[in-house]
C-alpha cells in the first residue's frame, strides 16, 4: 500500500525541484528581475461560470422477438415504443486565487419514462482542487476526468476513466476521486516536450467503489512525448485487485486535413467469464491485448470523415456470444413452459459482461459530417456507422444539427440497429430510436 505513495511522493519532489522552487540566477548575472504591472482594462476575473440546459425527447421503437428483450421482460405486454423526456442541466464554474484553482463542473437530470415514471439525478462530474505554483507544473485532488487515449469512439488505454458512449463519444464524463500531477518540460533536440502524469487513486466502499471490488489504492501513470511531429503516451495502471494494464498512444498530422491516430493496450491475466447455452460457466486467464487504429480526414468541402478500426482484446468471440444469445432462448422457453426462471436468471448474472457495448472483438467505426452543405449556414448533417465484423450486424445513426443562432442548438438523431437473429445488433432490445434534443447555452 505504502509503495505507489512512496513512487508518488518521489515524482512530485523531483517535478518541484525542476520548477526552481528556489530563486535561480540568469544569463547576465540578475536575480529576481520583476516585470509585472497590471493593465486593469484586460485583467481577468479570477472566476467563470458556464452552464447549458438541454430538453431531449427520446422515442425507442421495441423489437418484442429480440432476445434481450425477452430476457429483461419475460413475457410481459409492452408497448411497441417508449417515450422517455428528459431536462438535463449542467453547471461548471472555476475560481482561481494565485497558484490555486477551484474546477466544478455538476450534473442534475430530470426525466419520465414509462418504466421510471419521474425520476431525478445530481452527481458532480468533477470537482477538485489544482495547486500550480509554475506554468509547467498542476498538482490535482478530487473527482477529476483523466482523458488518455487518442480514439475517438474507443479509448483502450484510458485506464482511469470510463467508457465512452459509443451513441455519443463527445459527451463530457464522469471522472473519479484520484490524487494526480501534471509537469510538462519543453526542451531542444528530436524530443521536443515531454509531460509526466502520476495517478493514486483510492477504492473504498464509498469511494470509487465502480472501478474495484476491493479496498485499495490504485497507481498508475502517463509519460507524454512529442518527437518528430507526433504526440506519443505511454501509461500503465497497478492494482492488487483489478489486472495490471500497460498502454500507448499515438497521433500525427500527416497533412493539415489528415492525422492518423492508434491506441493500444496489454490486460496482464485477465479472467474472462464464458457461459454457454445451458448455463454452465467457465473462466479463462490470459493477457488481453487491445487495439485501435483511426484517421480523421477534412476534405477540401468541409467533410469530416473519423474512421476507426478497434479489437477488443477483451470481448467474446462470435461463438461464445451466439451461445450466451441461445441461453437466453433457452431460459425463456423454460420458463414459457415451466415458470421455472433459473436459466433466465443465469443469463442476467452475466449480463453486465455481454449485453455491454462493443462486448465482441472486431469492430469498424466510421462518422461523416459536412458543414454547411447547400450553402445553410450553421447547419451540419452526420451520419454515424458502428459495424461489427463478427456477425455482420450494424448500428447507423443519422444526424442534424442546426444552430440559428448564438447558444442554442437543435439535434436531431435517428438509430437503426440491422442484424440476423443470434446477433449484437440484431437481438438489442431497440429496433429503431430518435432523439430530438434542444439545447441553450449561457
Amino acid at each position: 500500500m505504502r509503495q505507489p505513495l512512496v513512487i508518488f511522493t518521489i515524482l512530485l519532489t523531483t517535478m518541484c525541484f525542476n520548477q526552481g522552487v528556489f530563486s535561480q540566477t540568469t544569463e547576465g548575472g540578475l536575480t529576481d528581475l520583476d516585470l509585472d504591472f497590471k493593465i486593469e482594462e484586460v485583467e481577468k476575473k479570477p472566476y467563470s461560470v458556464n452552464a447549458d440546459i438541454e430538453a431531449k425527447e427520446t422515442i425507442r421503437f421495441l423489437d418484442q422477438d429480440a432476445l434481450l428483450f425477452k430476457q429483461k421482460y419475460l413475457d410481459k405486454k409492452q408497448e411497441d415504443t417508449i417515450w422517455q423526456t428528459d431536462l438535463d442541466l449542467t453547471i461548471e464554474g472555476q475560481y482561481q486565487k494565485d497558484t490555486i484553482k477551484l474546477y466544478g463542473r455538476f450534473n442534475g437530470l430530470f426525466y419520465y419514462n414509462d418504466d421510471e415514471k419521474w425520476e431525478s439525478e445530481e452527481k458532480a462530474e468533477e470537482a477538485y482542487i489544482s495547486f500550480q505554483p509554475s506554468f509547467s507544473l498542476a498538482i490535482d485532488a478530487g473527482k477529476k476526468v483523466h482523458k488518455w487515449g487518442k480514439g475517438y469512439a474507443f479509448s483502450p488505454s484510458a485506464f482511469f476513466s470510463r467508457p465512452k458512449d459509443l451513441d455519443d463519444p463527445d459527451a463530457t464524463l464522469e471522472g473519479y476521486y484520484s490524487l494526480s500531477a501534471d509537469y510538462i518540460k519543453s526542451m531542444e533536440g528530436v524530443i521536443k516536450t515531454i509531460a509526466i502524469t502520476p495517478v493514486l487513486m483510492p477504492v473504498t466502499r464509498e469511494l470509487n467503489d465502480e472501478i474495484s471490488s476491493e479496498d485499495e489504492v490504485i497507481w498508475g501513470g502517463k509519460f507524454y512525448f512529442f518527437a518528430f511531429d507526433t504526440d506519443m503516451d505511454f501509461m500503465f495502471l497497478i492494482s492488487d485487485a483489478m489486472d495490471n494494464r500497460f498502454g500507448m498512444d499515438f497521433s500525427k498530422n500527416l497533412s493539415p486535413s489528415l492525422e492518423i491516430h492508434g491506441d493500444a493496450a496489454w490486460v496482464q491475466t485477465y479472467q474472462q467469464y464464458i457461459i454457454d447455452e445451458y448455463g454452465n460457466t467457465s473462466e479463462q486467464g490470459s493477457t488481453a491485448f487491445s487495439l485501435l487504429l483511426g484517421l480523421r480526414y477534412l476534405s477540401s468541402r468541409d467533410t469530416t470523415y473519423i474512421f476507426e478500426y478497434y479489437r477488443n482484446g477483451q470481448g467474446y468471440s462470435a461463438q461464445e456470444y451466439e451461445n450466451y444469445l441461445a441461453l437466453i432462448e433457452n431460459g425463456f422457453d423454460q420458463y414459457l413452459n415451466t415458470s421455472n426462471q433459473s436459466l433466465i436468471s443465469k443469463s442476467k448474472t452475466y449480463a453486465a459482461h455481454y449485453n455491454q457495448q462493443a462486448a465482441m472483438r472486431n469492430y469498424l467505426y466510421l462518422k461523416i459530417s459536412q458543414k454547411d452543405p447547400f450553402d445553410i449556414l450553421y447547419f451540419v448533417p452526420a451520419i454515424t456507422v458502428v459495424y461489427n465484423m463478427q456477425d455482420q450486424s450494424a448500428s447507423i445513426t443519422p444526424q442534424f444539427t442546426y444552430t440559428p443562432f448564438t447558444n442554442f442548438a437543435i439535434d436531431l438523431k435517428t438509430g437503426v440497429l440491422l442484424g440476423e437473429s443470434k446477433t449484437e445488433y440484431g437481438e438489442k432490445i431497440n429496433t429503431a430510436k430518435v432523439v430530438l434534443s434542444i439545447k441553450y447555452y449561457f
